[in-house]
């Protein structure tokens, strides 16, 4: 029986731990996290260069079982030099050559190992390929790295893991995880678009770690975007999100990973790894943080959001809608194009430039927006777009000339007539400078300095539909230095039944049985404080209901006028406006009520 009533808390165990751990410290760990945590299930890997014995796997079995916690096994495929020709290799964190004979049949043999000792396995998201030595080369040929990467890997988990796995044991559920490098997918040979019909299972890494000082710069809301973008990959197979304390040099670090994952509605998290995390003080909260999410996803319907078009082996303005979605818009990334406006949400798609790696973007575009949607396109997909020459010329008369506007003066049109308001930045932001033809394209926020202003959000119609056009900053990271003002507006445009008003990183969390949440961001730059937040609902909504974040705490303990109810600030048949207050690092989530 799992310790909560939503999700299951996996424990990752790595091979070198599994080869050398004690029974006596393998019980003192498991003490450790049922104290603080609670541990439901475990993958217990056989192999990550180092093989662990069969017996020292049997023992953690043995013990694991006896705490009642359910193990399944896992593989991560890396591995030293077999002989002295591999030096020749420049293999990345010793990823496998798969060129290589010795090493295919290496992967093949632990394998079909780790298959006769679990019924189920993960493997770890080292299952790709950078290697570029001489046998690669020859075999790849005139191809490019991607297209030769993606169908050898193809190959690789037909031939050298399922087809091996099953042999040895028919019923073995294999399940591949994914990393949170969704962009850079295609270039090592991941391939979901294919993989996800191979193996039983897909799983989703959604670390993020310190934003500013690691490697990747991976913004938070990628663990939640990233989980909703590969269940949409799979249905009903994206097993779970998994995550690390590794470059969280705050404990909200960690928390955050933990809190937006879980917004998703995953059926497992996995903590990697166990012995990272034996007697790490991200533990204690961790804990009680999930039996207030466990609490409270109780409450939640369906996930939805705008639907963000991302195809698969695509890549351009890498994170644009998580740095969006961190200012107060509800994604759903998806590989798939909505195939008409027949929902709330699906009414617009967000289309960045990784969408024109569709051949035929321009055709669903037009159909789209013939059935009456709208499509919010970036700047960045208009101006590749422009630059292809695909026929974006026929939904908008904007052209670009590769020039840039420095700008801390806007403009911003107020949505209900023409008439425009002027609001200051605190400092300069950099834009591509795009340009349209007066009254054929409108503009309904300009940016600039002084004399010299360019349009940031323009609308355009075709048939039915509308095309929104909305230009971000050079650096993507910069949309939340935007005044609060044209922030709202741009919201606005992507407004279906609710959107934000606020000065703060808050994350906007929309389901589809009228429950939404916030949570506002703790900043890597000590920006962060309380905030009070406008909240805006399509149609009369009589008040709204805040969800406990314990059964055992009473409604009226909520909310400082010691009610868990909050009127509206005004209402008409238009929209319902509330007020609420969010503080950094916390989360809150309301009911609507009619």
């Amino acid at each position: 029986m799992s310790h909560f009533n939503n999700f299951t808390v996996v424990v990752y165990c790595p091979a070198r731990w599994t080869a050398h751990v004690s029974e006596k410290e393998l019980a003192e760990q498991i003490s450790f996290f049922e104290k603080y945590v609670g541990i439901d299930k475990v993958y217990l890997e056989a192999f990550r260069s180092e093989t662990a014995s069969k017996e020292q796997i049997t023992m953690c079995k043995r013990i694991f079982a006896e705490h009642n916690v359910r193990v399944s096994g896992g593989i991560t495929t890396i591995t030293e030099d077999l002989d002295a020709e591999d030096k020749k290799r420049q293999r990345l964190f010793n990823t496998f050559c798969y060129s290589n004979e010795k090493m295919r049949r290496l992967l093949k043999e632990k394998v079909e190992y780790t298959a006769g000792l679990f019924d189920e396995f993960i493997i770890d998201d080292f299952f790709f390929s950078q290697c570029t030595c001489e046998d690669c080369q020859k075999e790849k040929g005139s191809r490019s790295w991607a297209d030769f990467r993606l169908e050898k890997l193809r190959e690789v988990s037909d031939n050298l893991i399922i087809k091996p796995a099953k042999a040895v044991n028919p019923m073995v559920n294999i399940i591949i995880k994914y990393p949170n490098w969704r962009e850079s997918f295609q270039e090592t040979g991941y391939n979901p678009s294919f993989q996800k019909d191979m193996f039983d299972m897909i799983y989703t890494g959604t670390e993020t770690r310190h934003p500013v000082f690691t490697d990747q710069h991976l913004p938070r809301y990628l663990s939640y975007s990233l989980m909703r973008f590969m269940e949409n990959t799979a249905r009903n197979r994206n097993g779970g999100g998994w995550f690390d304390p590794y470059e969280c040099y705050s404990i909200d670090d960690y928390l955050e990973q933990a809190y937006l994952t879980i917004f998703s509605k995953p059926s497992e998290i996995t903590l990697f790894c166990l012995p990272s995390l034996f007697n790490n003080k991200v533990i204690t909260p961790l804990g009680f943080r999930l039996k207030q999410l466990d609490v409270i996803l109780d409450s939640l319907g369906k996930p939805v959001g705008v639907p963000v078009y991302l195809p698969h082996d695509s890549q351009g303005e890498d994170h644009l809608e998580d740095y969006l979605g961190m200012t107060g818009v509800p994604f759903d990334p998806t590989p798939t194009f909505p195939a008409s406006p027949n929902h709330a949400f699906a009414q617009t798609v967000f289309l960045t430039a990784s969408a024109l790696h569709d051949h035929k973007i321009i055709v669903k575009i037009r159909n789209f927006l013939n059935s009456g949607g709208k499509v919010i396109a970036s700047s960045g997909f208009v101006i590749g777009a422009l630059d292809k020459g695909i026929g974006i010329e026929d939904f908008t008369s904007i052209r670009y000339n590769g020039r840039s506007v420095s700008a801390d003066e806007f403009h911003v049109s107020r949505p209900e007539h023409s008439r425009m308001f002027y609001v200051k930045s605190v400092e300069k932001i950099t834009f591509p400078l795009i340009e349209h033809r007066n009254n054929a394209t409108w503009s309904l926020v300009n940016a600039g300095s002084g004399d010299c202003h360019s349009s940031i959000l323009l609308r355009d119609t075709f048939g039915k539909g509308e095309f929104i056009t909305l230009v971000v900053p050079s650096l993507f990271s910069e949309i939340k230095k935007l005044p609060m003002e044209v922030l709202s507006r741009i919201r606005r445009e992507f407004f279906s039944d609710v959107f934000l008003e606020s000065d703060v990183q808050v994350s906007l969390f929309v389901y589809d049985n009228g429950v939404f949440g916030l949570y506002s961001y703790v900043s890597s730059d000590f920006s962060s404080r309380p905030a009070w937040v406008k909240v805006h609902i399509k149609g009369r909504v009589k008040e709204i209901a805040a969800i406990p974040l314990s059964e055992r705490i009473s409604s009226a303990s909520f909310g400082e006028s010691g009610r868990s109810n909050t009127a509206p600030l005004y209402s008409n048949e238009r929209e319902t406006v509330f007020e609420l207050r969010t503080e950094p690092g916390e989360f809150t989530f309301y009911r609507q009520v009619y």
